[in-house]
């Protein structure tokens, strides 16, 4: 069985994703997100997975929004809890390209994605993926979460988005263009 299979069978069955359910400002994450809109989306091809590896080094994974592909590491084992992390913080990246919302913010992106991300990995009772301020601060936020906070307060959405911003690997004010699936014809060429 294929990779992209597995990943799909992984995304529709785990039981901890089941409980990534919140409102981050104007960014609605839910269950059927990755069960049935990414999961389909790998399936049908419309996502690519590969693992040529992720953007950088210190990623385990990578959503690359021009070419609608999961880029994983060559070492990717979806057995092992912190690629299972890495490949749900990018698979939110997945869904809200998916959702069309246009050109917004990196660091909300960004944001909405380690919120998940820590979703997951307190729901499975793993630590998280690193000692950086975004993931402590996710972490938090993600208990509040599984403790059946549905929508995030204005001030933990700043927080979180600050502390976004302030990583060197976030600097700046790039933004991001959620399109869906409309790439453009050299994507399409050299996708």
């Amino acid at each position: 069985m294929a990779l992209k299979d597995d990943i799909a069978r992984f995304l529709r069955t785990n039981a901890y994703i089941k409980q990534i359910n919140f409102s981050f400002g104007s960014f609605k994450v839910y269950p059927s997100a990755y069960q049935k809109d990414v999961a389909d989306a790998i399936v049908s091809g419309e996502i690519k997975v590969r693992t040529k590896g992720a953007s950088t080094a210190a990623a385990g994974a990578s959503y690359d929004v021009n070419y609608d592909s999961l880029e994983l590491n060559p070492s990717f084992n979806l057995s092992v809890p912190r690629d299972q992390a890495f490949l749900i913080h990018e698979c939110t990246h997945a869904h809200l390209d998916i959702q069309t919302l246009g050109t917004h913010s990196k660091h909300e992106n960004e944001a909405v994605a380690y919120l998940a991300e820590a979703v997951f990995l307190e729901a499975a009772k793993q630590p998280p993926l690193g000692n950086e301020a975004i993931r402590a601060v996710s972490h938090r936020l993600g208990k509040m979460v599984l403790a059946k906070t549905y929508t995030i307060p204005a001030g933990d959405v700043a927080a979180l988005i600050a502390e976004v911003r302030k990583h060197p690997h976030y600097s700046g004010s790039a933004t991001y263009n959620s399109n869906g699936f409309n790439r453009s014809l050299i994507h399409k060429a050299l996708r």
